[in-house]
């Protein structure tokens, strides 16, 4: 295992090339003074202590190459190779020129087994330093392990190859030749006798399946009358139920209707089947977007658990629906039998059909669950938003700490103080 490295200053994107330690700031000096830890923990064999040290350095400068790899190392020396893994992407995300990246990449992945891409990486590395020890013989461990694995696949072929083999020729042997003969006859003609009947079924439930969709377009009306129903005022709002889109019963609608109904309303709204039905723009963007809905549709109730909760919204919508019909006409028959105007014949004509009010209720329904789904999104947005606000507030502010630092040291500030400071000793002194 190799060592990390001792480098803070080459590898590092903060640092400044051979710089006294009097021009570090703070947590330079602090990020420099836990590699330096990790680094003698790493080499004592303490890796727990080694990674914690590294993880510190990072908190301190998270764009520091080297401190990845050395924990890379340290990870891997500790048995932790996925994290190893993860760190040295790090390296070559943060430098894909970066050789020490690529093999601690390359490390890891053999310690994790994934000898194919063990030997790319090892490969990548000897194209930046073809001398490289250690990615030569990675490679050959790897090209070994490689051969290996196909060695003890063909040998298991082979055994179950001859496995077989054998079973056949017991088989033969137990049964006579004529045997044999008879049977084999006889297998052909029942695999010709089921090919038949299985081609028949098929043929005919294709034939079923094709009537059936040729029946939905003639119920269906034309394209212009399905544009007009899909595509009508508030239609956002009236098509968030799948089922009215499709318009089949929610209740006992099963998979191949809502598969062959989708496929009735695609040949009657299909864009590209309709051109000669459209003849303007405006027209050919109605078809699409009517189109548009009616996938929406199949999509949603392609999902069982989807189509259970719609369902389940369709029925109480029905109820709540048949509940306030009867009690409207309940109101209005006491009405009717109060002033004595109207005959029977009539009071039902005063009512709201129950289709109608139904359709009502299960469209309220689905309008309130959409508005508490956009109210729940809306405030998630408006949290997360608040969050980044946080955090961008926060970088910012030791951003600025950081170039108020800087600059008060590039103006020599503390020299200045620490000289005014000693001037003033000096002539205290000399009127003493």
């Amino acid at each position: 295992m190799s060592e990390p490295s001792s480098d803070t200053t080459k590898e590092a994107p903060t640092a400044v090339d051979d710089a006294p330690s009097e021009a570090l700031e703070e947590w330079e000096i602090q990020r420099d003074s836990h590699k330096k830890d990790g680094d003698a923990a790493f080499r004592a064999g303490g890796y727990r202590t080694a990674i914690d040290q590294y993880t510190k350095a990072i908190s301190l400068d998270p764009e520091f190459i080297v401190l990845y790899s050395n924990r890379s190392a340290a990870f891997l020396s500790n048995g932790e190779s996925s994290k190893a893994l993860k760190d040295a992407r790090k390296c070559i995300e943060l430098d894909t020129a970066f050789a020490k990246g690529h093999s601690r990449l390359a490390a890891a992945l053999l310690a994790l087994k994934r000898f194919e891409q063990a030997k790319d990486s090892y490969q990548h590395v000897l194209e930046k330093e073809p001398k490289n020890a250690a990615a030569k013989n990675g490679i050959d461990v790897c090209v070994k392990e490689i051969s290996k694995r196909m060695t003890l696949e063909q040998q298991r072929q082979k055994e179950k190859e001859k496995q077989e083999k054998e079973q056949q020729q017991q088989q033969q042997q137990a049964a006579g030749k004529e045997e044999d003969e008879e049977d084999d006859l006889l297998n052909d003609f029942f695999n010709e006798v089921e090919e038949v009947v299985t081609k028949k079924k098929d043929t005919a439930s294709s034939q079923n399946t094709n009537n059936a969709i040729r029946n939905d377009r003639k119920t269906l009306g034309t394209t212009q009358e399905q544009i007009d129903r899909l595509i009508q005022p508030r239609f956002e709002w009236r098509n968030l139920n799948p089922f009215f889109v499709l318009q089949l019963p929610a209740a006992t609608a099963t998979e191949d209707d809502v598969s062959r109904r989708y496929k009735a309303l695609s040949l009657l709204l299909h864009p590209d089947k309709n051109q000669a039905k459209l003849s303007t723009e405006e027209e050919k963007d109605r078809c699409q977007l009517a189109y548009d809905q009616v996938q929406k549709a199949k999509i949603i109730l392609a999902d069982e658990d989807r189509k259970r909760y719609i369902q389940s919204l369709v029925e109480e919508g029905m109820k709540l629906g048949e509940n306030k019909w009867k009690k409207e006409k309940k109101q209005q028959q006491q009405q009717h039998n109060t002033k004595n105007t109207i005959d029977n014949g009539d009071k039902s004509s005063d009512v709201v059909s129950l289709d109608v009010i139904q359709e009502r209720e299960v469209m309220r329904i689905f309008a309130q669950v959409e508005i508490k789904r956009k109210d729940v999104e809306d405030r998630e947005r408006k949290f997360a938003q608040r969050e980044r606000q946080q955090e961008d507030d926060q970088s910012k502010k030791e951003r600025n700490e950081r170039k108020f630092d800087k600059k008060w040291r590039n103006e020599e500030r503390v020299d200045k103080r620490v000289g005014n400071w000693r001037d003033f000793e000096t002539n205290k002194k000399k009127k003493m």
